[in-house]
């Protein structure tokens, strides 16, 4: 479709003018893109690519205003000036002499501005409102609404006079709010100066609500809003001007967008209902995944979706968004939001209706990967591309199609099963099976649909529910949903080496040392391993163990000073446990009750006559915490207790806070027990809010809940080993409790794991640190412009992304990436500072580049000096004496005044953990 180039000269020579002086003037300010979204169903990560966002206030709870806020996004509250909806939770409140007359198209009544109450109110409960919530701007809509009766006709000047009132009032109360106009044409010059952008409906393509048609906009309407425009930004040349169109397809809307920004407009095109995300510039790269499962909502963790599937999907790069199939289904668009969608039953319920609901929504706009109890309904079927499903007579013969299938983990596969298989047809089978019919069936396969993977040929089950994947996951989620993105954030590296953290939870503080009586166990692990360990820990206390308000008074000031000691130890990050130690989470907030038999110990610790709230247990109990710690080193994590599985309201308070939180997921792959399937991924999203997972289990686990073997904890090593191969999938997280230093057999072993994890190359980390890495992945947007540079934006930067082994990151062209390592089938890319433009190259280019190091790269530069010789200045921030590798080259020599040894081929050793400006010369 063309969209002709109409415009004014005035027009469109005031944006060049405006261009040649931004840096100087107020549009330095203004944003290069700008959403319009009225939704409540697009992950978070998808609205991190707007500069402004426009958002309905009733549809957006506090969290997200708080995290895009921080993200860099100015979000901007919806209002509504000469009318309010019937819908509208405010509606209530219109009383009837306040109406001038009604909107039928939009269902909605037009309000008497003139009238000072209704000033008030909108002024009051509609837009000061939406600043004290965090909005950081108003869109102001219906402008002109006045004009649909004939008061607003026949006195419209009173009521532009009111318009003018309440924006002057806004900007007068809170100046550095943005203000929208949308069609204030008429405003007066003074107002007009006061309006930060201009925007207007219908440049090239409207809709009309009375006969809910998509339609092109006349040549004449064009031109009048161009007459408009002209004056408009003779008032106020320094406006922004957006332009909001609407189409019915995304690919429709990208043109327009192109052709309105060619204007120099600030497009904004979206659907009739502004649900459909608007294009961008750089374009927003969809990597979010909808994952449904058929579990109900409140066990969504605990449902193989999240549990098996979530760490695979990050793995490659994808952001998974949970939802189970007995809430509502999405309505708004979905291709727009997600790249695929991956259903995984289990209960093999709520079938037929989640595939009449794919098949009527997706029509092959998404990938759909369908995993385990595949219901054989004829919706689902035809989802899945098959002609039939049958049950399979007798036993069967299984022909292995792919390789990594029944070489990966299992081995055995089902020789009879119970459940009907999809028919073999023309598609990419990974594996084939015969009965004795001579009929052939394809459990799993891929296709340009997606894929599916039916049980029982998932996993090789063993005992006490272990599993083993028969084929390699990743590989068939990576054929079956096809990411168009060759760039996925990782959270397990920095600077080309394995993360290590290591925290401790609180429990056992005061527990006296079988090998050492006179001690309490706080103060063997201090001695044995916080003190002899010279790596960032991340340490907590349980308020109820330590206070002498708690149910060890007679231990409190023992307790307190040890902590206290404990806190001022310079590799100490400070972290509350709670101040009851809550063993089920859920139930504080109205979830399910536990059992009666997971009981017997109570709902906490036995506080006398304490109730658990959340005030007590997560603000008051790190104001307990900060007394203990230096004042110069505040709580920064908050870890949870018990089942460790938050609802909102307390991931909001530790948000609040200020804080991260970390615990929780059942990560613990063994040898002797599941490998891959027991990968948790790195975190839980609740609503908008995310709970971060501990990377690898505690001691408790390893130790049958801490009934023996007390050494048990030494099969960690194993864990980490597993997480390495053939995908690093964790940090190595070396994470127990207090009461390890109870017993001389747990310190052992403690001790063993930590002198493992140290003898591997590593980069250790604050847990905190860590937790701000799983953050990057889950509250960011990458984009990719014309020239292939992908960017991330968010609340959090990545310090390290996974490529395709198949390229490499261009040096010359990159900007804050200081090189590359390679483990195993994976590529991984080192990022500097907190913004980077990362492009990639089908070969490594010449010259230096950081091969790895046990510390954080904060600078990096690189020169071509000539004569084949290049200049490296870096800055370099550790928690250990730095360590760095340099490859690309075959020589390099420090010439800075630092002290550096040379242990290795291009391999140095730092004398300071933080150093400014080194430099090398290499060839």
């Amino acid at each position: 479709m063309f969209w002709p180039l109409v415009s004014s000269f005035r027009f469109l020579r005031t944006f060049i003018a405006i261009l040649c002086f931004s840096s100087l003037s107020a549009w330095a300010e203004s944003p290069e893109n700008v959403g319009f979204y009225y939704g409540d169903e697009a992950p978070i990560s998808t609205l991190y690519g707007y500069d402004w966002l426009v958002l309905q206030p009733d549809m957006v709870a506090e969290a997200r205003i708080d995290l895009l806020g921080k993200g860099g996004i100015k979000p901007l509250a919806y209002v509504a000036i000469d009318e309010i909806a019937r819908s509208h939770q405010l509606y209530l409140n219109i009383r009837e002499d306040w109406v001038l007359g009604e909107n039928p198209a939009w269902d909605s009544v037009i309000l008497d501005i003139t009238n000072q109450d209704v000033q008030e109110f909108i002024l009051d409960k509609l837009i000061f409102a939406a600043v004290s919530r965090g909005f950081q701007g108003v869109f102001l809509d219906t402008l002109d609404s006045h004009r649909l009766t004939e008061r607003g006709r026949s006195r419209t000047a009173e009521f532009i006079k009111a318009q003018a009132s309440i924006i002057s009032a806004l900007k007068a109360r809170h100046p550095d709010t943005i203000v929208i106009a949308n069609r204030g044409f008429h405003l007066p010059a003074s107002t007009k100066q006061l309006v930060d952008a201009l925007a207007f409906e219908s440049y090239f393509a409207g809709y009309d609500a009375n006969t809910d048609r998509y339609r092109p906009v006349a040549a004449k309407d064009r031109a009048w809003l161009d007459v408009q425009i002209d004056e408009w930004l003779e008032a106020s040349p320094d406006t922004a001007i957006i332009a909001i169109d609407y189409t019915e397809t995304g690919s429709e809307a990208v043109e327009i967008s192109r052709e309105l920004r060619k204007l120099g407009m600030l497009p904004v095109v979206t659907d009739h209902s502004v649900t459909r995300l608007p294009p961008t510039v750089p374009s927003r790269v969809i990597n979010q995944i909808l994952v449904l499962h058929d579990l109900p909502s409140s066990q969504t963790d605990q449902s193989h979706a999240h549990a098996r599937l979530g760490v695979i999907l990050e793995q490659l790069g994808f952001v998974p968004k949970y939802l189970s199939a007995h809430n509502p289904l999405p309505d708004e668009s979905i291709s727009d939001k997600y790249a695929g969608i991956a259903v995984w039953w289990q209960a093999g319920q709520q079938g037929s209706s989640l595939c009449r609901w794919l098949e009527e929504k997706i029509d092959g706009k998404v990938p759909v990967v369908l995993l385990g109890a595949v219901p054989n309904s004829s919706s689902c079927r035809r989802v899945v591309g098959a002609d039939n499903f049958r049950l399979p007579r007798g036993s069967l013969r299984i022909q292995l199609q792919q390789r990594s299938v029944g070489r990966f983990e299992g081995t055995r596969f089902p020789k009879q099963v119970n459940v009907a298989l999809p028919i073999a047809n023309a598609v990419n089978a990974w594996v084939t099976v015969t009965d004795t019919k001579g009929m052939g069936y394809a459990p799993i396969y891929t296709s340009d649909a997606g894929g599916v993977a039916i049980t029982p040929f998932l996993f090789e089950p063993g005992p006490d529910n272990t599993a083993l994947w028969l084929f390699d996951p990743v590989a068939f989620m990576r054929e079956a949903l096809q990411p168009k993105f060759p760039v996925a954030i990782d959270t397990t590296t920095e600077s080309g080496r394995r993360v290590l953290t290591s925290h401790i939870d609180g429990d056992g503080f005061v527990s006296r040392a079988e090998q050492s009586p006179a001690k309490i166990a706080a103060q063997v692990i201090l001695e044995d391993i916080l003190q002899e360990y010279q790596i960032p820990h991340t340490v907590s206390v349980i308020e109820a163990e330590v206070s002498s308000e708690g149910i060890f008074p007679e231990h409190s000031k023992t307790a307190s000073d040890v902590a206290r000691q404990i806190f001022s130890e310079p590799n100490i990050e400070v972290a509350s446990h709670t101040f009851s130690h809550p063993y089920f989470w859920p139930v504080i907030e109205g979830g399910p009750a536990p059992a009666p038999e997971d009981t017997l110990y109570g709902y906490s610790l036995p506080v006398e006559g304490y109730e658990i709230n959340l005030k007590r247990e997560i603000p008051d109990s790190v104001k307990f915490v900060n007394r203990l710690a230096p004042v110069t080193k505040p709580t920064r994590v908050f870890l949870w207790s018990g089942d460790a599985r938050p609802g909102p309201q307390a991931l909001s308070m530790v948000r609040k806070l200020g804080l991260v939180n970390v615990n929780g997921g059942n990560t613990r792959p063994l040898p002797y027990h599941s490998h891959l399937a027991d990968v948790w991924p790195d975190g839980r999203p609740v609503g908008d809010e995310l709970q971060i997972y501990a990377p690898v289990m505690n001691e408790n686990v390893y130790t049958n809940l801490w009934t023996g073997p007390f050494y048990g904890y030494r099969h960690a090593k194993e864990s980490f080993a597993l997480l390495e191969e053939p995908y690093r999938l964790k940090p190595a997280g070396i994470y127990y409790h207090f009461y390890s230093g109870t017993k001389l057999e747990a310190l052992k072993a403690l001790k063993e794991v930590y002198d493992a994890a140290l003898a591997e190359p590593n980069t250790p980390v604050p847990l905190s640190a860590y937790a701000e890495r799983v953050q990057s992945r889950y509250y960011s947007t990458l984009t990719v412009n014309e020239d292939g540079a992908y960017r991330w934006k968010g609340y959090q930067h990545p310090r390290s992304v996974l490529i395709s082994p198949e390229l490499y990151p261009d040096l010359n062209r990159s900007i804050g990436v200081s090189g590359y390592t390679d483990h195993g089938r994976q590529r991984f890319v080192h990022l500097v500072g907190a913004d980077h433009l990362l492009f990639l190259s089908a070969e490594a280019v010449d010259g230096p580049f950081l091969k790895s190091a046990n510390s954080s790269i904060t600078d990096w530069e690189r020169t071509e000096t000539g004569d084949g010789k290049w200049k490296v200045r870096m800055s370099i921030s550790g928690h250990v004496a730095p360590e760095l590798e340099v490859g690309g080259v075959k020589r390099c020599a420090v010439i800075s005044n630092h002290k550096v040894e040379v242990v290795g081929e291009n391999k140095f050793r730092l004398s300071a953990q933080r150093l400014e400006g080194l430099e090398l010369v290499c060839r």
